[in-house]
């Protein structure tokens, strides 16, 4: 895989993680995989400091560009101790964390850690080796995230990396849900897997499937009820933020339907 990072591989590790949930044979293999990946990155300063930075400029959110950009600057500094060969030779112990053909299911966020790559290696690049206009789309990609005000539900909690945490997280998981039919699983492995755009259209598709519904039930019975549900579906929009429970509420409103 081009562009070998600690944000991407840690993506991809998270998603197989998560997908393991669904199918118990393949538990075990993927939180031994990720207790893995952890003692490598515990054991490597260089990953260490990749993990640090990822995290924070993920994580950020700055509204004033010139704060912003000097934030932005002082992480990508910290890698200037090390030289590109250095942080090469820390990364290819990565490699065998991502399965070939492996890509992570987050377009967008994949894309930020890139931009953040390249930031890191361009500003450890030869004088005359320096990709000035690959540096601006980076930056610019980069300081337009932290720009974007984070959903506090979604960012990741600065921690250290304890495999405690992932043990702790893995059996909350199971025990949330152990009730869980197979519809229902199969709609948050869906959850996991989807961009966006898919679940934009997952969403107008539940919307579309619980109006027919309540569309075709007899108006005598609740007509009030009925009416106001179609009403409130009708208004649903995509909200990117909690397009996810829009979506498993609409499953929960269809599953009582039927």
């Amino acid at each position: 895989m081009k562009n070998v990072n600690i944000g991407t591989v840690n993506l991809i590790i998270s998603n197989r993680l998560m997908e393991s949930y669904f199918n118990d044979k393949l538990l075990e293999e993927s939180k031994k995989l990720t207790f893995d990946f952890l003692d490598v990155v515990k054991s490597s300063p260089i990953l260490q400091l990749e993990f640090k930075v990822f995290n924070n400029i993920e994580n950020k959110h700055i509204d004033n560009d010139v704060v912003a950009t000097r934030y932005i600057d002082n992480n990508i500094k910290l890698f200037e101790i090390y030289t590109i060969a250095e942080i090469d030779a820390e990364r290819k112990k990565l490699t065998q964390f991502i399965p070939e053909g492996r890509v992570p299911f987050d377009k967008e966020k994949a894309k930020l850690y890139t931009a953040i790559d390249n930031l890191i290696r361009e500003s450890l690049n030869d004088y005359d080796k320096v990709d000035v206009d690959l540096i601006h789309e980076s930056f610019d990609l980069v300081l337009n995230h932290i720009k974007t005000p984070k959903n506090p539900v979604t960012i990741n909690e600065s921690v250290s990396i304890n495999d405690d945490v992932i043990e702790i997280a893995v059996d909350k998981f199971n025990e949330k849900y152990d009730t869980l039919n197979e519809d229902d699983k199969a709609l948050l492995q869906k959850l996991i897997k989807s961009t966006e755009i898919e679940k934009q259209e997952l969403l107008e598709n539940y919307k579309n499937e619980n109006l027919t519904i309540l569309e075709g039930l007899n108006k005598d019975i609740a007509k009030d009820s009925v009416t106001k549900a179609i009403q409130k579906i009708k208004e649903m929009k995509y909200n990117q933020e909690k397009v996810d429970d829009d979506i498993i509420s609409l499953h929960e409103l269809k599953k009582e339907l039927l």
